[in-house]
């Protein structure tokens, strides 16, 4: 019987402490420290943008980087989650601040409270300066290095020919360049159209922290082909049927237009065909081959045309 009353009451005992745990949430806790504690890590992530809060109808801030690095702190399975979804924010906060240079706190929106983040850097020193804004001609150059052999170019066209740029004073009194930046560099052989960045120098090329408005432009690109008009000179050969005698020649064209580089254009002056007559009792009309130095890409026309007028002998 007494052993019987001691068993009771340690049961009695063991219920009671786990109904004391249980409403204290001691479990609850116990199983945030087991998946907290012991597994936190730290990572890295990447090429974050970075959004600057200011007042943007009257100023303009520069020195402020698209992207900077955050520093992650937390649970193994958080990390994780951040660095696939990235779903916050990193911000710089400017609304309290007026022109002049600021050193300024990076600081994060949407982070869960058990996660620690620490931009890389910590600040950034802007400048925010009176907003300007005016309109500039853009201008395109291409490298006469991407024409093909034999191609040269014959205009570029902008569209639209102007941009308006918004920037701080300093930097506006410095443009001296607005150029459309043509990445590509493949070679052209033919008109072609381009999407090109606007951007904005000063006198020693360096790039300028402006805005462009629009921020890229449609570059027309027309190339034509190199070409020179030379005379036809031709050389009649063989003989006509010895009844007969050959009256006349006349090709259809004096002069061509021979196409090629520039070089093999310099050393040609002329282009010669050469006119079989060998037996020929008839007058006739016939095509000839053009006789080309090696380089010339083609001529227009192609091929001629000569008349030949043969008669019969008295």
């Amino acid at each position: 019987m007494l052993e019987s009353k001691w068993g009771l009451r340690f049961v009695a005992l063991i219920l009671a402490l786990f109904m004391f745990l249980s409403v204290n949430d001691v479990f609850e806790n116990i199983e945030v420290f087991n998946e907290n504690g012991g597994d936190d890590e730290t990572e890295l992530i990447q090429g974050m943008p970075v959004e600057v809060l200011y007042d943007e109808e009257d100023y303009y801030v520069s020195g402020v980087p698209s992207q900077v690095n955050v520093q992650l702190s937390g649970s193994t399975s958080n990390i994780a989650r951040l660095q696939t979804t990235r779903d916050f924010d990193v911000l710089l906060d400017l609304r309290d601040r007026g022109p002049g240079e600021h050193e300024v706190h990076y600081t994060i929106d949407g982070m869960p409270e058990n996660v620690t983040a620490e931009v890389i850097p910590e600040t950034s020193v802007v400048s925010v300066q009176e907003l300007v804004s005016q309109t500039f001609t853009v201008q395109a150059e291409v490298d006469e290095s991407r024409f093909g052999p034999g191609h040269q170019l014959e205009s570029v066209d902008v569209a639209p020919e102007t941009v308006t740029i918004h920037g701080g004073e300093n930097e506006m009194n410095r443009i001296q360049y607005v150029r459309a930046a043509l990445s590509d560099n493949s070679r052209i052989t033919e008109d072609r159209v381009e999407e090109a960045e606007v951007a904005v120098f000063d006198f020693q090329f360096n790039r300028l922290d402006v805005r462009t408005e629009p921020s890229n432009v449609r570059v027309e690109i027309n190339v034509n082909e190199l070409s020179k008009t030379v005379p036809v000179n031709y050389e009649v050969t063989g003989m006509v049927d010895s009844d007969h005698e050959l009256v006349d020649v006349v090709l259809n064209h004096d002069y061509i237009d021979v196409f090629g580089s520039q070089e093999v254009l310099d050393n040609i002056d002329s282009a010669n065909v050469e006119i079989d007559v060998d037996g020929l009792e008839n007058s006739v009309t016939r095509d000839v081959e053009l006789d080309l130095p090696e380089g010339v890409t083609k001529t227009e026309p192609a091929v001629l045309e000569v008349e030949l007028t043969i008669e019969e002998n008295d």
